[in-house]
């Protein structure tokens, strides 16, 4: 039986998220701890910003209390959802085709689901239904983008922070942009604040190298890691999206910042802590002359194509509908093995 056990931003607070998160250097250990249980034939683990989701491949119908009580599963009832055979392989459909995301249509989730997938064949711990399913999913979520317009237009994070700045700020041509961390989304960070023309950016990341990369492709100062607090004075915008399991930067770190600021600016600071687990500590939200913005406090009314994506939900539903049938009829023509007798 294939089923899911999860918990995404719908249901789940970020504080709580961070915690289920499960970064890629532990996905292997936390795959094995799944292959280690006799119930269960393949497993793949999707851990992204939003969601945290464990799909599954029982013998049986194994109880809610002995799935979730998985090492690499959301434990609290309250925040988990557990979805069983068809019901499971239609939210996949839903999460890879980007109908589940925070910003609906959003392209970045197909990439993730992926890679869920393909870690989880490089490890061994996707067995055939999985590849099966998820072999399929993919497919027809790139048949979704190709046949509506779901997709169509500029949509990721970077352009909801670029376009909640521009509300804020009225502009950025003006303004001081630190960026911390050189991942996708700094990528189109830098490529967006490269065509709005800002002031100055600032690029931070532990590998220096990999910053001077990045800031190299806009002329963009690079700052060492250990330099990074004496550029935070200067900045108008501080961005982060790292992969750091601790806090980049703590309260006492933005007391000097704050005390210039307010001396000889009117706007405050906006930080925008794009990381899961959070890379700022949420502490700063009591500073005054600050705004701070996580993934959950980052409306998504900035986003100008929403309700255009919206009516392209039916569309995109009579796809997915359609594919979801067909793969539970083949699915369901295979005859499930009995589980090995134990020695």
């Amino acid at each position: 039986m294939f089923i899911v056990v999860g918990t995404n931003y719908k249901y789940c607070p970020i504080e709580r998220r961070e915690k289920l998160s499960i970064p890629k250097g532990k996905l292997k250990s936390a795959l094995a701890g799944l292959a280690d249980n006799k119930d269960i034939k393949g497993a793949v683990i999707l851990s992204t910003c939003n969601r945290v989701e464990t799909y599954l491949d029982i013998y049986g119908n194994n109880s809610k209390r002995e799935i979730a009580s998985e090492p690499s599963a959301p434990r609290n009832d309250n925040y988990t959802y557990i979805y069983k055979g068809r019901e499971a392989i239609t939210h996949l459909f839903e999460v890879a085709c980007g109908l589940d995301s925070q910003i609906i249509g959003e392209g970045q989730i197909l990439s993730q689901v992926e890679f869920a997938w393909r870690e989880a064949k490089r490890f061994g711990s996707a067995n055939p239904l999985m590849d099966v399913i998820f072999d399929r999913v993919i497919k027809t979520a790139f048949k979704v983008r190709e046949n509506t317009r779901i997709s169509a237009g500029d949509i990721s994070l970077a352009s909801i922070v670029l376009n909640f700045i521009k509300m804020e700020y009225g502009g950025i041509k003006d303004k001081n942009i630190l960026l911390i961390g050189v991942g996708k989304i700094s990528e189109l960070m830098v490529r967006y604040l490269k065509e709005e023309d800002a002031n100055a950016v600032f690029i931070a990341n532990k590998t220096y190298e990999k910053a001077k990369r990045l800031a190299d492709s806009i002329n963009a100062e690079v700052v060492r890691f250990d330099m990074l607090k004496d550029k935070l004075r200067e900045a108008d915008i501080i961005i982060s999206a790292t992969s750091s399991p601790h806090f980049i930067l703590r309260k006492e770190d933005l007391v000097l910042a704050i005390d210039h600021r307010l001396s000889t600016h009117r706007h405050p600071i906006l930080i925008f802590d794009l990381a899961v687990p959070r890379d700022i500590d949420p502490a700063i939200n009591g500073l005054p002359g600050i705004e701070l913005f996580n993934l959950d406090g980052l409306g998504m009314a900035t986003d100008s194509g929403l309700e255009r994506r919206k009516r392209e939900i039916p569309a995109a539903w009579a796809i997915i509908d359609e594919e979801v049938n067909e793969l539970c009829e083949s699915v369901n023509s295979e005859p499930e093995p009995e589980p090995a007798l134990s020695h």
